[in-house]
């Protein structure tokens, strides 16, 4: 990019909303604004409305348009707090880093530093997001004021973008490099020496010391156990294609049948009910958040209602913790 084009960028970004919402149909303003200095159409900005039309049609001196989408009031998002179950992914979403919370707690909305860019509504699974007009904006009651609160907004919005932006860059980068670093120690030729556990356990006849490996013996049992289970799979395909009369049949069953014995899986069934019982834990926790809600607002006959769908849930969590407790054990 020329240094002449970067000026024109900066320009053009500097009169768009800071909103990040994506709505023209780009990954934030910045992404826009370039996108107009190659010659994209200035209508594409709904929250910026007919103001941020006209400024921009002045600044680079192109046609007025109708905007494609209808102008948007400067909104909030804000959650029903009682009805969020902590999923996060509204976080993941917010493009300015407007919304607290932690994983299976409650969210909420910074209001001073939320764009109402609504990015925050569709990945919700529950639906208790919404998109009001901003108190702020209410609240300014002549156009210099309106102004303030936009110059404000778009400051505060583009400086919290660039903030996430770089945070998420230098976490990928963080990670980039412990994946590197991992992929050169499993590629070291000392790599069998740095995991050996070499330890003197006593001193024979002879003077030499006893060298332990316990440590390099897990590994070869876990590493015995995974071939193993490609083994199983590899004899029970050979089994498949033999016939019944096969003189070599019966020795491949006899095979397969001492690597079963010898190889140690978590059973399907357990595995089928640790999720059923973590899907119950979640109904009760949404049950009991939801009579809470009922305490609050709710009559009399919905609070019974609510009552028994606690109990209910209840009722599944043990059921469901009861039958892994009687599974095979995972030894």
């Amino acid at each position: 990019m020329s240094s002449a084009n970067a000026i024109l960028v900066e320009q053009i970004d500097a009169v768009l909303p800071q909103t990040q919402c994506g709505k023209c149909g780009h990954g934030g303003c910045l992404p826009y604004a370039a996108a107009i200095a190659d010659g994209e159409a200035i209508n594409k900005c709904p929250p910026g409305g007919d103001t941020t039309l006209h400024t921009l049609a002045q600044l680079l001196q192109r046609p007025l348009e109708a905007l494609e989408q209808p102008a948007e009031a400067p909104q909030l998002a804000v959650i029903r707090e009682d009805e969020c179950i902590g999923c996060t992914k509204c976080i993941q979403a917010c493009p300015v880093d407007a919304i607290v919370g932690a994983a299976k707690q409650m969210h909420g909305v910074l209001e001073a530093e939320c764009t109402g860019c609504e990015l925050c509504v569709e990945p919700c699974p529950v639906d208790c997001i919404d998109i009001i007009a901003h108190p702020q904006w209410q609240a300014a009651h002549d156009e210099l004021a309106r102004q303030r609160y936009l110059n404000a907004r778009a400051a505060n919005g583009r400086a919290r973008h660039r903030a996430r932006n770089a945070r998420l860059e230098a976490r990928k980068a963080a990670l980039t490099d412990k994946r590197m670093a991992r992929l050169k120690q499993r590629l070291s030729p000392a790599k069998a020496d740095s995991r050996a556990v070499t330890s003197t356990t006593g001193t024979p006849a002879d003077g030499s010391p006893t060298v332990s490996t316990t440590g390099a013996t897990a590994s070869a049992a876990t590493s015995s156990s995974s071939r193993n289970s490609a083994l199983i799979a590899r004899l029970q395909h050979k089994l498949s294609r033999l016939a019944a009369e096969d003189p070599k049949r019966h020795e491949l069953e006899q095979r397969l049948s001492d690597l079963q014995q010898s190889t140690h899986a978590v059973p399907q069934q357990t595995r089928q009910l640790k999720m059923a019982l973590a899907a119950a834990e979640q109904r009760r926790r949404l049950a009991e958040r939801h009579l809470q809600h009922c305490y609050r607002q709710a009559g009399p006959d919905e609070i019974d209602a609510a009552k028994q769908a606690l109990e209910q849930a209840r009722s599944t969590e043990q059921a469901a913790r009861a039958a892994l407790e009687q599974s095979p054990s995972l030894d």
